[in-house]
Parts: structure tokens; sequence; C-alpha cells
């Protein structure tokens, strides 16, 4: 029996070593996607940044032209900072938002709620907000849904704004914009955000959660002033929660995201 288990024992140390070994080349792998999606990302920034930059310089020095100027170039021009400026505060606010979500070091204040006192209350707050009041607004729980979720309430709110936001965007008047919620067999609770509006090409659909993403300029309203990284953070906090997020989406019909979260 010894000889028996001396010839066995290197098979079984080169196997936890085969082991150990692709764990460490899977984690290398992730590091570089990481550090290479972030690169990435911080380029595309740099050049967000720029473009509001200049059109601000631009009309700063226009007015400072010593040129004689209207009311209406006046108007124009400082609605241009405006405008270029709030760009400025969104992006820089969700860069920050960002991190700090990713921040693994800082804590999230877990709260065992009810989903279907949080869902209703919140529908009931966006349902009397003026921001929705050209979208048909649908809440779609059932009376009966009785479970418990371990969510940051503010986070989740963040999450559930982001994508209802982002139904509003991409969608026209009388639009429809449902927030649904079921039980899954599985334990855990989907809670939807489904919208009517233009839709997602189905090849951007595998990208969209990242941070390197950049919706095209035919997806992206003239008068948005979004940083670009709204998907990025909703994943970021759904994932800090143990949940995980799926896009459904057909151009010209809809899109729906799915927040899955395990109940307790």
């Amino acid at each position: 029996m010894k000889s028996k288990n001396k010839f066995n024992a290197p098979s079984i140390e080169n196997k936890t070593i085969e082991e150990l070994s692709m764990k460490l080349f899977v984690a290398n792998e992730q590091l570089k996607k990481d550090q290479k999606e972030r690169t990435e990302m911080l380029a595309n920034i740099s050049h967000d940044l720029r473009a509001p930059l200049t059109a601000i310089r631009n009309a700063i020095d226009f007015i400072r032209s010593g040129q004689n100027l209207s009311t209406e170039d006046y108007i124009f021009s400082l609605n241009v900072i405006d405008h270029r400026t709030k760009n400025l505060e969104n992006l820089i606010n969700d860069m920050y938002y960002l991190f700090c979500v990713e921040d693994t070091s800082k804590e999230f204040d877990f709260e065992k709620v009810d989903a279907l006192s949080f869902l209703d209350e919140y529908f009931l707050d966006i349902e009397g907000c003026n921001h929705y009041e050209n979208r048909k607004l649908f809440f779609d729980v059932p009376d009966d849904l009785n479970c418990t979720i371990n969510i940051d309430i503010q986070k989740m709110i963040r999450v559930l704004d982001n994508l209802m936001t982002n139904a509003y965007k991409y969608s026209g008047d009388e639009a429809c914009i449902t927030l649904n919620a079921v039980l899954s067999d599985s334990d855990r609770l989907n809670i939807s955000i489904i919208d009517t509006g233009i839709g997602i090409p189905q090849d951007d659909i595998p990208h969209i959660f990242n941070r390197t993403y950049t919706v095209s300029s035919s997806r992206t309203p003239n008068s948005s002033t979004g940083s670009g990284l709204g998907l990025s953070i909703v994943k970021a906090i759904v994932e800090r929660m143990n949940g995980k997020i799926t896009c459904e989406s057909i151009e010209g019909k809809g899109s729906t995201f799915t927040i899955s979260l395990p109940v307790i």
C-alpha cells in the first residue's frame, strides 16, 4: 500500500500545480483585461473632456473678441457654455462615483428590505416626476410579491434611475416604460425596466456595460449631457450586491434591462 501511495503522489501534486497554474493564468489575463479597459476608458474620457473644454474656450473667446455682438450672440454663447459645463460636471461626477463603487474597500450600506414596498415607493416617486410626463409609465409587479432583498437602498435607486433615464432618452413621446418584477424558480428576484424605444443594435449589446463603450451618434440624443458611464455604474453596483444585469433589445421595438438579485 505504501508503494502505491508513493506512486500516486506525483500525479496528485502535478494536478494541484496545474490547477494553481491555470488559476494564476486566468487571474493574470483578467488583470491585463482590466488594465487595458481602464486605459481605454481614461483615453476616452480625456477625449470627452477636451470637446466641451474646447467649446467653452471658443465661446469665451467669441464673447471677448471685441466684436459688436448682439444680444442673441451673447445668449447663444452662454447657452453653449452652460450646456458644455453640464457635460463636464456629469462626466466628472460619474467618473468619481464609478471609481468609488468599484473600490471594494468602501463598504455598501446594506439593508434587508421588502422588495414590493421598495419598488412601489420608487415607482410612486417617479410617477409624479415631470421628467416622464411625455411617457406612459406602468408598474407591473404582483401584489402578492413576498420576498426580501439585501441592498444598499440609495445605490439601488441610482441603478433604477440610470435605467429609467436611458429608457426615457432612447424613446419618443408616448412611448411605454414599464417597471416589472418577478420571482424566478431559482429564488432570485428579477427586476426589469422595459421600454418601447429605438432599441440597441445586436452587435452592441455585449459591450454596453463596458467602461469603454461609446454609443453611436445615431443613438445619442442631441440634447444628451450624459457621461456615457451610466451602464458601467449600474453593472458595478449590481455586482457589488451579488446580482447580475442583462439586456435584450430589438432595434425599432425597444429594450429590456433585467437585474437579477438573490432573495433572502
